[in-house]
């Protein structure tokens, strides 16, 4: 039997860490242990200080991720008290990716489709090889589609666009997800791996709380005015305004060098 952690693939290397869901030979579908040790691995890389970017990808270039591994539910999914355990660790996971306060990328090759397309979503940043398809497809096996998956999908869609999406459940090209503004870049797919590894060490040579504090602020002026944390938006900014990192950033500027920045 295959070990879970085959499946997941969890690699540090310096200030950059990828996660890579290796299930290729099931479009990298997600099985219930795999949502418990993407929880898990998420978990672990927010509370490490050694972490500043996270890159999220599929094994493969056919699919970035199809979503659950609904061939499992029968099995994990059959009684109340299996459903309720199912939608915990899940929602673990999600809860996890959506508030990790590292910068996160989503890289996309093959199809991002359904649950993988919410997965990318989560993710801070999203950059896709120029052959990449993207789609929602529960129209087409009879699932209803979560107010919480919707929420996610109009948080960057038009209603207009997540509707096309759900009633036809198409596969659309990277340059539509693009126009609906989904991705941050399109590249060739030649040149993929070099430009998120550019961008990936980009964003961690760069202050860590301010980075952190440009998360918080962007995910609370998104929200409706009542709903806005405006306490926890100006304490990550005087957080920053108070740091050694502003200080180092005031000499490294003043005598024209590069900052090190040690998050603090």
């Amino acid at each position: 039997m295959t070990d879970i952690t085959d499946r997941i693939l969890a690699v540090k290397d310096r200030r950059v860490a990828r996660l890579t869901i290796n299930n290729p030979d099931k479009r990298n579908c997600v099985s219930l242990a795999m949502w418990e040790r993407i929880g898990d691995i998420f978990e672990e890389w927010s509370l490490d200080p050694d972490v500043r970017v996270i890159i999220v990808t599929g094994a493969g270039d056919k699919c970035f991720c199809a979503g659950a591994d609904i061939r499992e539910f029968h099995k994990v999914r059959r009684t109340p008290r299996q459903i309720a355990h199912y939608e915990a660790v899940f929602d673990r996971a999600i809860q996890n990716i959506g508030q990790a306060p590292k910068a996160t990328i989503a890289r996309i090759d093959g199809a991002c489709i359904g649950g993988g397309f919410e997965l990318a979503m989560l993710c801070d940043l999203r950059i896709a090889a120029d052959r990449a398809t993207f789609g929602v497809t529960p129209a087409r096996i009879g699932l209803g589609y979560s107010m919480n998956g919707i929420r996610l999908l109009m948080s960057y869609m038009s209603p207009a666009v997540v509707r096309e999406l759900l009633y036809t459940g198409r596969h659309f090209p990277a340059a539509d997800a693009y126009r609906w503004g989904v991705l941050n870049r399109i590249v060739p797919v030649s040149s993929l791996d070099e430009s998120i590894s550019a961008y990936a060490e980009e964003i961690a040579a760069n202050a860590p709380l301010t980075v952190r504090a440009a998360k918080i602020t962007t995910a609370e002026a998104m929200k409706p005015l009542d709903d806005c944390d405006n306490v926890a938006a100006d304490q990550a900014v005087e957080a920053c305004n108070l740091s050694e990192d502003f200080l180092e950033g005031q000499r490294a500027f003043a005598e024209k060098r590069k900052p090190v920045f040690k998050g603090r």
